[in-house]
This record gives structure tokens, C-alpha cells and sequence, in this order.
């Protein structure tokens, strides 16, 4: 008997001793996540080619024509041109964070999106202000591998416009009612050409239900449109 138990001890000992290195070996596995895919602009890669340094300075010299006051920004990942705005403002039109401290470093071409027609666009829709949540911000897209323009400092989220006036247009709770300068904004914005995507809570309901998504057009890209917004308060009175 005593040797059928001291047998049975080994074969436990064993049985443990396996499975003690079957964990170790398992921990000490590093465990590889999904590669994040770059979502760069046509043409455009990491580090920078000599053509996108280049694009880059002609966009410089064509925000300088316009009058645009701005600064060299701090080497920011996965920004090819950075800059700021010392006084935040383009075209007329004010930029205001709402939470974060600046400063702001954004790619040039964001800039020249609004400073060509994108601030003439706010400025017809009677917009003085943008209040924003962020420009830059290195992340991906939300639930994919997927670089979020953000990082590459050509999008910005608008979640509220102020008009000349001073009343403010919430986009969380004044879009679905019909607000006509929030759906001004949205149709002048895309009629420019200037914005390679804009996402509202039109053709966006589930992700940006409370603000506007600005996404700059460089110049190796078209404009992306994504579906018209269902039919609002404004457009079934219009229809009446």
C-alpha cells in the first residue's frame, strides 16, 4: 500500500510540474496585438518623403498669402507639416477649446482648408465661433486598427458654433431639431470641396451624435461623402 501511494504522489508531482511549465511558458509568450494601420492620405508615407516636405512648404507659403498668422509647430507624431495658430482664429472665424489647453499643433493642410473656403463657408452661416474638443490627438479610429486622422493633425471636433449674435448651437441637442445654422454649416461645409469627410449626426448618428467632425482634403485626396441626413424638422416644412 505505501508504495502504491508513494507512486500515485509522483505521478501528482508530475502532473503539477507539467502544468507549472505549461504556465510559465505561456506567460512569458508575448502576446501580439493587431498591427494599426496608418490610414495615410494617397501617396503620402512614414517619415515623410522628400515630395510631402515639400507639399508641405507650398502649403506654408499659400497660408502666409491668405494672411493666415501662424507659427512652426513642435515635431508632433505623425504631423508632416506642424503649425499653430497663435491667435486661433481663420477667416473671421474664432477657434475655441473647450476643455483642453493649448497650444494646438494641426498639419498645414487643415488649416488651409479653412483659411481656401471652409471659413467663408462658417462665416456665410452666420458662424463666429467654433468651440472644439480636439485637433490633434494621437489615436485610432474608435474600434478598429485603423490611425485616426486625429493623429495626423487634419480633423477637429466641433461640438458647439456660436453665431454673430452670440447664441450658441449645441450639436447634441439642437441638430435633430432642425437648427438651421447647424444644417447650414453641414451643406455650405460640403459644398466647398475643402474637407475630405465631415460626420455629423445626419450621416453619423451612432459615433457622432453630439458634434461635427472635420476632416481636411490634402491635395492627393477627393472628398469623401457619406449618405444625406434623414428628412429633419426643416426639411419637411420646407416640403409643406
Amino acid at each position: 500500500m505505501r508504495s502504491i501511494a508513494l507512486t500515485v504522489m509522483r505521478w501528482i508531482a508530475a502532473i503539477v510540474a507539467v502544468a507549472v511549465g505549461c504556465a510559465a511558458a505561456h506567460a512569458g509568450r508575448k502576446t501580439k496585438s493587431p498591427k494599426t494601420r496608418l490610414n495615410m492620405p494617397p501617396g503620402w508615407t512614414w517619415p515623410p518623403s522628400a515630395k510631402m516636405k515639400s507639399d508641405g512648404q507650398q502649403c506654408l507659403a499659400r497660408l502666409t498669402e491668405l494672411g493666415v498668422t501662424w507659427e512652426k509647430g513642435p515635431a508632433t507624431p505623425k504631423i508632416v507639416t506642424p503649425i499653430l495658430l497663435p491667435k486661433m482664429a481663420i477667416g473671421g472665424v474664432k477657434l475655441t477649446s473647450m476643455w483642453k489647453k493649448g497650444p494646438f499643433p494641426m498639419d498645414c493642410y487643415f488649416a488651409l482648408a479653412f483659411a481656401e473656403r471652409g471659413a467663408a463657408a462658417m462665416r456665410a452661416a452666420g458662424v463666429a465661433e467654433i468651440r472644439f474638443a480636439g485637433i490633434h490627438d494621437y489615436r485610432n479610429v474608435a474600434g478598429k486598427n485603423i490611425l485616426s486622422r486625429h493623429a495626423l493633425g487634419l480633423a477637429m471636433d466641433a461640438f458647439e458654433f456660436v453665431d454673430d449674435n452670440g447664441d450658441k448651437h449645441v450639436v447634441k441637442t439642437d441638430y435633430r431639431d432642425g437648427d438651421e445654422t447647424l444644417w447650414t454649416i453641414e451643406d455650405n461645409i460640403n459644398d466647398t470641396g475643402a474637407f475630405r469627410l465631415l460626420l455629423t449626426p445626419g450621416n453619423d448618428p451612432k459615433h457622432h451624435y453630439d458634434h461635427f467632425h472635420f476632416e481636411a482634403r490634402t491635395n492627393t485626396e477627393a472628398v469623401v461623402r457619406r449618405s444625406a441626413r434623414a428628412a429633419g424638422p426643416r426639411d419637411q416644412a420646407s416640403s409643406n
